[in-house]
């Protein structure tokens, strides 16, 4: 009994790291944030048992093997239990495995203090709490941060790519650590091993942690470059609006001062009883007249010039395009991360109709508001029926990464909101639900958060 005591104290450090695996991703939970996590770490909790029972009373089941098992055990819950990419989710969890390892090794170091004679084979009381204590103090100082800027990271970081190769460097470090463990305390009492010993975890711990700062950093620079260019983008095309909309201001001001030239003609043309005369001008007169493209759909100038944008490449592109637009003047949403929502579904659609003879291209979009409280961006498109999937996630109708959908995902979940997309034979929807009451928001806002509302 004790020997099981002692296994399931050596476990217990692994719950403050794996609840940290979840504060990053604490938005992205599926289901109810606060009971999933705690249903899993609970879990954690309950696979110890039989691993502390089997490693002390079946002395012959590798240590290693017991712990890989339970680490799998955790990562598979835990990307099941988030709406992420499997790369992210990877990304979040080696890194927190490596800081793991990292104080394992320091607790390594200080139980060789106390018993020289042993190894980390060797399961003891004041490893269990040295391992424990650590655990438990890299959660106090970095809870807060990882739920902070960790958050903003897994929301808007959308590219899988990148956070695959951000889990590059912390599993060699994890790798290269667990190489390091201590099969004989003994060996660190030989010259300057100790030293060395306790000098290399202080380095990967310091490398762990500027290369957290960087890759936020940088990061960071690239989504605010990206957010540059999307407001640049949007810019460029209020200033197309704002031109088409001066050119035809121009156009409509000559025509009314042509006017009364071309009632002084008509009237000749009538006082000579020329029919055919006044039917001809005419025709040529209407021929002339000024006339526009642009068309006005709500009074949010840049959702407008976007519309309008879309409007013109789908003439170019030969599709049949509808919109019905009922948005109010005041949104939760700021213009760019409107623009982003709508802009994204209409890409989306317009690159995938290419794909399809031009008599069969179609995109119709709805954007209305329900009961004084609701947004509604409905659209349908015609695609050629074949989607993009990884890992059961809809990524593109025409072949793309898929970024453009989870970006609306992700910009809509921080407003309470919701986006489902779907696909019946040719036909592809996109339904976004925004709620518009500040009430609204903040409770959805806290339900994410796990806090009341």
């Amino acid at each position: 009994m004790v020997d099981f005591f002692i296994m399931y104290l050596n476990f217990l450090p692994y719950i403050p790291v794996e609840i940290c695996c979840f504060l990053p991703v604490r938005s992205k939970i599926k289901g109810k944030s606060p009971r999933t996590a705690a249903l899993i770490i609970l879990f954690q909790f309950l696979v110890t048992v039989p691993a502390a029972c089997a490693l002390s009373s079946f002395g012959f089941l590798p240590d290693e093997l017991v712990r890989v098992i339970i680490v799998i055990v955790f990562l598979i819950m835990y990307y099941r239990s988030v709406k992420v990419h499997i790369a992210t989710s990877v990304g979040v969890s080696v890194f927190f495995l490596s800081v793991m390892q990292v104080l394992y090794n320091f607790s390594y170091a200080i139980e060789a203090q106390i018993h020289p004679d042993l190894g980390c084979d060797y399961y003891t009381v004041s490893l269990a709490l040295i391992k424990l204590a650590f655990a438990c103090a890299f959660f106090l100082i970095a809870a807060y941060p990882v739920k902070k800027y960790g958050s903003m990271l897994v929301e808007r970081l959308l590219i899988p790519n990148i956070w695959a190769s951000a889990s590059i460097v912390p599993g060699i470090l994890f790798a290269f650590n667990y190489i390091l463990r201590l099969k004989n305390y003994s060996t660190l009492f030989v010259n300057r091993i100790y030293v060395a010993y306790v000098g290399v975890q202080v380095a990967c711990l310091m490398l762990l942690i500027l290369l957290t700062f960087f890759f936020y950093h940088i990061v960071s620079g690239m989504l605010r470059e990206a957010e540059t260019n999307e407001k640049v983008k949007i810019l460029t095309l209020q200033e197309r609006y704002y031109k088409a909309q001066q050119d035809y201001l121009n156009d409509t001001a000559r025509a009314r001062h042509d006017f009364k030239h071309a009632i002084h003609t008509l009237e000749r043309l009538a006082a000579n009883g020329n029919i055919e005369g006044i039917r001809s001008f005419l025709s040529e007169y209407s021929d002339n007249m000024p006339r526009t493209e642009v068309v006005y759909y709500c009074s949010n100038i840049a959702v407008n010039a976007l519309l309008n944008y879309y409007a013109e490449q789908a003439k170019k592109a030969k599709i049949r395009f509808t919109l019905e637009v009922d948005m109010p003047a005041e949104l939760p949403l700021s213009d760019v991360e409107m623009c982003a929502v709508i802009g994204n579904i209409l890409e989306n659609a317009v690159f995938a109709c290419k794909d399809i003879p031009a008599e069969e291209r179609f995109a119709d979009l709805v954007i209305r508001v329900e009961n004084d409280s609701q947004l509604y961006i409905v659209a349908a498109n015609s695609f050629n029926g074949e989607l993009e999937m990884n890992d059961g996630r809809l990524l593109s109708t025409h072949g793309g990464s898929g970024i453009g959908l989870a970006s609306i995902a992700s910009i809509v979940s921080r407003y309470g909101g919701m986006a489902r997309f779907s696909s019946e034979d040719n036909e592809f929807f996109s339904d976004v639900v925004i709620p518009l009451k500040l009430s609204q928001i903040s409770n959805s806002a806290s339900e994410q958060d796990g806090s009341p509302g």
